[in-house]
């Protein structure tokens, strides 16, 4: 048995990592970012909560708000949103 590499779960102060080594940490902690990133998606307000209407409010709608995506989402509120309506959380551009 070669003592160059060291057992599984041992750890020497002169081992050089491999490549292999490096990728699978890097990945390993991009697959422990990447769940923590899909909850957040996850952690928007119901449009009941939120109280979402599918019309303006007078001249305000969701297509001129900072959180609207285009074609029909929001940054903060769940479900289709209509570019034509209006929650609570509307924000108008600087």
């Amino acid at each position: 048995m070669s003592h160059d590499r060291p057992e599984e779960g041992s750890f020497r102060a002169d081992h050089r990592l491999t490549r292999r080594e490096l990728m699978t940490a890097g990945l390993g902690g991009l697959a422990a970012t990447l769940p923590a990133h899909a909850k957040e998606q996850q952690q928007k307000m119901s449009q009941i909560a939120a109280a979402y209407q599918g019309t303006p409010k007078g001249l305000f709608s969701c297509a001129i708000c900072t959180l609207f995506i285009r074609p029909n989402s929001c940054k903060v509120v769940s479900g289709n949103i209509s570019p034509t309506g209006w929650c609570r959380f509307f924000d108008l551009p600087d």
